[in-house]
């Protein structure tokens, strides 16, 4: 487990679908590589999870790009 900050938002296109992503930055001594290649990945927001795909990997700031998926841990 990692603890990590993320910013997230979830986007409602015209046609009713939702997707949520955005970025996560790691808060302990684990490269994001160590989240970006984790088979099983999910994201805990209090009582919820969700799964999703990291993107893009910044090892200068050890941040990463994700993209949920299925339902948001957050929001409605």
């Amino acid at each position: 487990m990692h603890t990590v900050d993320v910013d997230l938002v979830i986007t409602e296109h015209d046609d009713g679908l939702k997707e949520w992503g955005g970025s996560m930055q790691a808060q302990d001594e684990a490269p994001p590589w160590a989240i970006f290649n984790d088979d099983h990945i999910k994201l805990r927001i209090g009582d919820s999870e969700g799964a999703f795909v990291p993107s893009t990997v910044d090892l200068d700031t050890a941040g990463l790009e994700i993209q949920g998926s299925g339902p948001a841990p957050f929001g409605s």
